[in-house]
């Protein structure tokens, strides 16, 4: 039987100083480094993905709970924005509506505690002027005559106009209608 063979990539004893023996030298002292260096880097890796799993798990929990509290305020938003939308159509309406709020006052000063205001519309007529059409009830005749009374006496009211009035069956109260119309503003300088 023959004695295996031997095979080594390392030079000879007698070569020591070969140019392929240093380089063969060269190659596996460069070569562990690079191999330490890549399992340093391989290691550190697999270490860091324990971290960034854990990272990744808690940026998850934020955006879900990020979206839920979205979710429940969408529709806060969308009311809120509708009831926005409302109160500057309200506020364009007044802006541009006449003040009622003195001819109100000053109809009210003239109203009786006896009269009860059924329905009451306020606006412009043809000539472009603040009327109301009122409908009322009382039980007292005399309240009815005092209203009549302080309405045509009022200096805001210009024309008083009543409708008809009559009595209502099986009951002792009175139905008013009347028209009113007010005394235009001056208007205030500018």
């Amino acid at each position: 039987m023959t004695a295996p063979k031997e095979i080594s990539l390392l030079p000879r004893e007698e070569d020591l100083n070969s140019s392929t023996a240093r380089f063969l030298r060269w190659a596996t002292t460069v070569g562990r480094y690079i191999i330490i260096f890549t399992e340093l880097i391989v290691i550190s890796a697999f270490i860091s993905r324990f971290w960034l799993d854990r990272k990744n798990a808690d940026l998850s929990e934020v955006i879900r709970q990020q979206k839920a509290i979205l979710a429940t305020t969408q529709t806060f938003e969308k009311d809120f924005s509708l009831l926005k939308q409302r109160l500057d159509k309200i506020k364009l309406f007044y802006a541009q509506q006449p003040e009622y709020d003195q001819n109100l006052s000053s109809l009210a000063k003239s109203t009786p505690p006896q009269i009860v205001y059924d329905n009451l519309v306020i606006g412009r007529d043809e000539d472009n002027r603040i009327s109301v059409t009122a409908s009322l009830s009382s039980s007292s005749e005399t309240a009815i005559v005092d209203f009549i009374t302080n309405l045509i006496l009022n200096p805001d009211i210009q024309k008083v106009n009543v409708k008809n009035i009559e009595k209502k069956l099986k009951s002792d109260t009175y139905s008013i209608n009347l028209f009113l119309i007010f005394e235009p503003k001056a208007k205030e300088p500018a």
